[in-house]
C-alpha cells in the first residue's frame, strides 16, 4: 500500500529493474498496438480493393508517431535511471 502511495505523490517507488520492466512492458503494449492498429487497417484496404502501394505514404505518420513515443519514454526512463543511481552513491 506505501508502494502506491509513493507513486501517486510523486516519490521514488521503482528500482532500476522495475525501470527496465516498466520499459518492456511499454515496448511489448506499443508493438501489440501498432500491429492490431496496422492489420486492421491492411483487412479494411484488402475488403475496399486498394493496394498497400496506395496507402504507404499515409503510414508515415503512423509510423514516426510511434517512434516519437517510444524515443520519448526511453529517454524518460533513462533520466530516471540516471536520478536513481545517482540517489543511490549520494546517500551510502
Amino acid at each position: 500500500m506505501q508502494a502506491l502511495i509513493n507513486f501517486f505523490a510523486f516519490r521514488p517507488v521503482f528500482t532500476l529493474f522495475g525501470l527496465r520492466l516498466v520499459w518492456y512492458v511499454y515496448l511489448i503494449n506499443t508493438l501489440v498496438q501498432l500491429y492490431i492498429g496496422i492489420s486492421g487497417i491492411l483487412q479494411t484496404l484488402a475488403q475496399r480493393g486498394i493496394s498497400w502501394e496506395t496507402w504507404w505514404p499515409n503510414f508515415t505518420p503512423v509510423a514516426l508517431s510511434a517512434i516519437a513515443q517510444l524515443a520519448i519514454v526511453r529517454l524518460l526512463l533513462e533520466v530516471a535511471a540516471v536520478v536513481i543511481s545517482n540517489s543511490r552513491t549520494t546517500t551510502t
